[in-house]
């Protein structure tokens, strides 16, 4: 199950995420992600599908999570099962998920890409996607995510709480976009489990 491979990645990464939120936000976001899917993995059948996951999770990330967070990944997650229930699990129907997701977190979240949240991570991965041949090679994708993540280190932040921070955030990277670098390392192992060892280890991201 895909969500429980992602649930994984966030238990291994609570105490990262925690410490790189606690540098430019309220500190929750490990406790958000984690909750979240532990109440999402709780609630899908055990013959559910990739739609089915993704739907079930955006019910509960839109009802039950909390922080700023919280109903955005929800955005993200309804978009790509909506998709994946129209065009079936295949690359392109995620891709397609993913387009849309993102652009109702940006329109919602009233973000875009260089402000340093989530964006940082889903929009230039998307770009990657978009620029590679098929089929897609999601462990490539998932270091190219993490790489993103990383990379809003060198961002001061525009949005929420943390903007406030200010430059003080930038050397340290944005625990979001590293949440969102997880879900491409989940769907990497999905994808292929044989692929962890060629991935970054959850428990120590940065």
């Amino acid at each position: 199950m895909l969500m429980n491979l992602y649930l994984d990645a966030a238990e291994q990464a609570y105490r990262e995420l925690t410490r790189l939120d606690q540098a430019a936000g309220d500190g929750d976001y490990g406790d958000n992600l984690r909750e979240g899917l532990r109440g999402a993995v709780a609630r899908i059948p055990d013959d559910a599908d990739l739609a089915g996951e993704f739907e079930t999770a955006a019910t509960y990330f839109l009802d039950e999570v909390g922080g700023t967070s919280g109903p955005l990944i929800g955005l993200l997650f309804n978009d790509v099962g909506a998709s994946l229930d129209q065009g079936g699990d295949g690359d392109a129907a995620l891709i397609a998920g993913f387009d849309a997701g993102t652009a109702a977190i940006s329109r919602v979240g009233e973000a875009k890409v260089g402000d340093r949240t989530m964006l940082d991570c889903l929009g230039p991965t998307l770009d990657d996607l978009h620029a590679a041949r098929p089929p897609v090679d999601w462990t490539m994708v998932a270091n190219q995510a993490f790489d993103h993540a990383r990379a809003t280190a060198d961002l001061s932040p525009r949005m929420g709480r943390a903007s406030y921070v200010g430059e003080r955030a930038v050397g340290t990277p944005d625990a979001g976009a590293m949440g969102m670098a997880l879900l491409f390392w989940a769907l990497a192992v999905y994808r292929d489990p044989a692929v962890r060892g060629q991935l970054p280890d959850p428990a120590h991201l940065v």
